[in-house]
Parts: structure tokens; C-alpha cells; sequence
């Protein structure tokens, strides 16, 4: 009988564990899910997911959050998807405050080329010239943009210096620029000296007035269009900043100097001290001017250098590090 009892209870406290586990699994599998339905919820309340949604790829939600956070990512929640965002948005020199000014640009222009509309809106050439200018900042000093958009101030008057005759052509006293302009050029003129090359200034500052008598005289034998292509509107010069110099060698001009052996040599090396050639080759549309194989603008050797590499205009430079 004892035996008997024995199995008995066995087979109860058998049944009884049995049904404990089965409890035990049935209220793990039913917080398992409820865990999951909330994570599921949580998940849903994301904005990367309500991005997924309306269609963004997971590449193309990291490019939306690393630029946009929180609230700011409710216009793309708010809109249908457009691949013209994220192409913008992915751009190298994308400036957040012009996200709608380039959207318009790609809209007049019926097309999709995202760098140029970035380069165009950056640089405000997307408008016509001397249209809605601005003031330039010029406590910003070797970093302020003058061009024709951004105008000096009336009463801007810079600190110079004279530039010797040992290192430009005219009458003594007539060629002057800033102290930290005149410092950089010694430098590189004695780095061009070694490299065989007599550098020499043939234009340096010029007062407001004097820049009105050029200007003028281009436009009253020419006409304003040519005047423009040719020359800066009084106000509009960097001539005027006190931190722009034109350099050429002895029996060249303007013109010629970029048929000289020292032009390449200058395109190479002028960024080491601080130079950058404002109007370079390739680049008028964005600048404003023809080419000027001579015109060097003192910018720092940080902003020269990093425009050398990249090979973009000091007016793109300014709009994404410097405004």
C-alpha cells in the first residue's frame, strides 16, 4: 500500500508541475508579447520610422538626422518624399538656412545638378548681379567678401603701408596694401625669386574715387555691360579693402602674365602664404569677372590652403565658413 501511495503522489505532484510550467510559459510568452508590442509602439513613434514610411532608405534617413533634429524633421514628415532633398542635402558645402533657396534654383532651372544649385545659391549667383547687396562685415578683416553682392562701407578707410619700388612697378608711394598683405608678399616674392621669378605689384589699393574713375571709364567708351565685365562698381573692389595686389613681371601685362613661366609657379604656390588667385580661370560665372592670372587676394594661409585643395572660389568659402 505504501508503494502504491508513492506512485500516487508521483503522478499528483507530476500533474502539478506540468501545469505549473505550462503557467509559466504561458505568462512568459504573454509578457514576451507585450513587450514586443510596445517595443513595436515605441518603434512606430520614431521619427526615423515614420521616415521609413513615407519611403526614405536607411541611408537616406542618416543623411535627414545628421543635419536635422527633433522638430526641424517635421517638414519631411509633413511633405512627400523627394529624392531632390536628400541630393541637396548630401551636397559637400550644403548650408541649412539655404535648403529652400536651392530647392527654388532646381526648380527655375529644371534640373537636377545639386552641386551647381549649392555653388549658385551659396554664392547668391543665382541672382542678377548687384541685385539686393549687402553690406560686407568688415571686422571679419582679410575674410571679408567684397564683390557684386557684398559692397564696403562708405566711410571705410584701411590701415596701410607703402610697398617699396623693390617690388613694384609706379611712383614711389603709389602702391600700398595692409600690413599683413605686405608681409606674406615679401615672403612669397623671395620664394619666387628662388624659383627664378621677379614678381612685381603693378596695382595695389585703390581710394573709392579712384575706383570710380576706372570704372567710369570703362563704362562711359563701352557702355555699363562691358564696364561690368571688366571692372568692380565703386564700393565693389577689393581693391578697395586694402588686400588685393596685381602682380606681374617686368615687359608683361596683365593680360600676358599668364603666358609667363611664373603663372603656373603662382597657381601652385601662393596659398603657402596666404594668396589665393580671386579670379581664376574657369570660375567667372561664380566670381563675377573674367580670369585674372595676377590678381591675388590675401585671405590666410588656413582659408588659402583650403581653398587651393579644393579648388572653389573665396566667394564659396565664404558663404560656408566664413557668413
Amino acid at each position: 500500500m505504501k508503494r502504491l501511495k508513492l506512485k500516487s503522489n508521483v503522478k499528483k505532484y507530476g500533474i502539478i508541475t506540468i501545469t505549473s510550467i505550462a503557467v509559466i510559459i504561458f505568462i512568459s510568452i504573454g509578457i514576451y508579447s507585450y513587450i514586443n508590442i510596445k517595443k513595436q509602439k515605441e518603434l512606430e513613434n520614431t521619427t526615423e520610422y515614420k521616415l521609413s514610411e513615407i519611403g526614405y532608405s536607411e541611408d537616406d534617413i542618416k543623411v535627414l538626422t545628421k543635419v536635422y533634429k527633433d522638430k526641424e524633421l517635421n517638414y519631411f514628415l509633413e511633405n512627400k518624399k523627394n529624392d531632390d532633398y536628400i541630393g541637396i542635402i548630401s551636397e559637400k558645402h550644403f548650408i541649412k538656412d539655404y535648403f529652400n533657396d536651392y530647392l527654388e534654383y532646381l526648380k527655375e532651372a529644371r534640373d537636377t545638378n545639386y552641386a551647381l544649385a549649392v555653388e549658385k545659391v551659396n554664392t547668391k549667383t543665382n541672382k542678377e548681379y548687384y541685385t539686393d547687396p549687402e553690406v560686407t562685415d568688415t571686422s571679419k578683416n582679410e575674410l571679408m567678401l567684397v564683390n557684386k553682392y557684398y559692397h564696403l562701407p562708405d566711410d571705410y578707410t584701411p590701415e596701410l603701408v607703402t610697398i617699396p619700388l623693390a617690388y613694384s612697378f609706379g611712383e614711389l608711394g603709389s602702391q600700398k596694401c595692409t600690413q599683413n598683405t605686405y608681409d606674406a608678399y615679401l615672403r612669397l616674392w623671395s620664394e619666387a625669386k628662388e624659383a627664378g621669378f621677379y614678381l612685381m605689384v603693378n596695382s595695389s589699393y585703390r581710394t573709392h574715387q579712384k575706383q570710380e574713375d576706372i570704372y567710369n571709364q570703362y563704362k562711359n567708351v563701352q557702355g555699363t555691360e562691358y564696364a561690368d565685365d571688366y571692372a568692380a562698381r565703386p564700393g565693389y573692389s577689393e581693391h578697395e579693402t586694402g588686400y588685393a595686389i596685381n602682380v606681374t613681371m617686368n615687359g608683361y601685362t596683365d593680360k600676358t602674365f599668364k603666358d609667363t613661366d611664373a603663372y603656373p609657379w603662382l597657381k601652385d604656390n601662393a596659398y603657402k602664404y596666404g594668396f589665393i588667385l580671386r579670379y581664376p580661370e574657369g570660375k567667372e560665372e561664380i566670381t563675377g569677372f573674367d580670369a585674372e592670372a595676377g590678381h591675388l587676394r590675401y585671405v590666410g594661409v588656413e582659408a588659402a590652403t583650403y581653398i587651393h585643395e579644393n579648388n572653389i572660389t573665396f566667394d564659396e568659402y565664404y558663404a560656408y565658413f566664413v557668413k
